[in-house]
């Protein structure tokens, strides 16, 4: 079982217009509404892909009963009194995205969740933490989650920003997953997949298992201490990106859990995250188009292994 924490989830709105028209009413030509936030996306990803998956992080009870609804797995901590929204205004060609910040959780919130994640992990494959934080709740809980789930002998997956990733970054045995933002706030910018090797690398000597950097619609590159592997979609498609990160999560927590390789991995990510575009919602992929581009992902190496070990 693959087990997702979303410490900040959202009910994700979708509105499709023909065209953003600042200062004026803007017509919008489909609405959609679903319980999100990343690690919820996550987690119906990979139900959708067949395997067995628990959603845990911060929810209220209504929400909870919605992810349930769903087909995912639940075990929430039940503790806010609603759930922000988050909105995406899809154009063609571009997306906007609008995030509220979070509800603060009461106190002891942070400390029932990694009692409640503590109590998964026995029967867990792997963990992905993901997402912002909601206020009240100190940036150390990912590397606690990821802590605790390390010491259990459980993969662990962080897909998070700022202080947050920092500190995860720190914990030794983590996947981590930055974007290339997130990644030039760890370690500087990088404009060139090559760049991106080196200096994920940097972060595998440092103690991380792996990183996963991923760069849009150039793909991404996975690093863990046999070497680095840049693996980008065959072609471009078209559509809404919001979800695309998550279902590269999706597919890194399942290679995990089934021990694929590297190289094989990055296939995965790259063949769900593209996949991904073509839903018109995250949390969901065209299992389609995923069979049609998975065979023909390229995937490049692009630097030696640090040492001849395996990750």
């Amino acid at each position: 079982m693959i087990v997702t924490v979303t410490p900040n989830p959202a009910y994700d709105a979708t509105y499709e217009v023909p065209e953003v028209r600042l200062g004026e009413v803007q017509r919008v030509s489909t609405a959609r509404l679903r319980p999100g936030g990343k690690g919820i996306n996550v987690a119906a990803v990979l139900a959708q892909l067949g395997e067995r998956v628990t959603a845990t992080g911060f929810a209220s009870p209504a929400f909870a009963e919605e992810v349930a609804s769903c087909g995912v797995g639940t075990a929430f901590v039940t503790t806010l009194p609603h759930v922000r929204r988050t909105l995406v205004v899809a154009e063609p060609g571009r997306t906007t995205g609008l995030w509220e910040p979070g509800v603060p959780v009461t106190p002891g919130s942070a400390e029932a969740l990694l009692r409640r994640v503590g109590d998964l992990l026995p029967t867990a494959s792997c963990l992905v933490v993901s997402g912002s934080l909601p206020p009240g709740v100190d940036d150390t809980l990912p590397a606690e989650l990821a802590t605790s789930a390390l010491a259990a002998g459980v993969p662990t997956v962080i897909d998070t920003s700022g202080p947050a990733l920092l500190t995860a970054a720190g914990v030794p045995g983590v996947v981590l997953m930055p974007n290339d933002v997130e990644l030039a706030e760890l370690v500087g910018p990088c404009p060139h997949p090559t760049d991106t090797a080196r200096r994920s690398a940097a972060l595998v000597a440092a103690g991380a298992r792996a990183v996963v950097a991923t760069r849009g619609a150039e793909g991404l590159v996975v690093t863990d201490r046999s070497g680095s592997w840049h693996a980008r979609p065959p072609y471009a498609v078209a559509g809404n990106a919001t979800g695309a990160g998550d279902a590269a999560a999706a597919a890194v927590a399942r290679g995990l859990a089934h021990g694929v390789a590297p190289a094989a991995l990055a296939a995965e990510a790259v063949a769900a995250s593209a996949a991904a575009v073509a839903s018109p919602v995250a949390g969901a992929i065209d299992l389609e188009l995923h069979r049609d581009l998975l065979p023909r992902v390229e995937v490049r190496t692009c630097t030696p292994g640090l040492s001849t070990g395996g990750s």
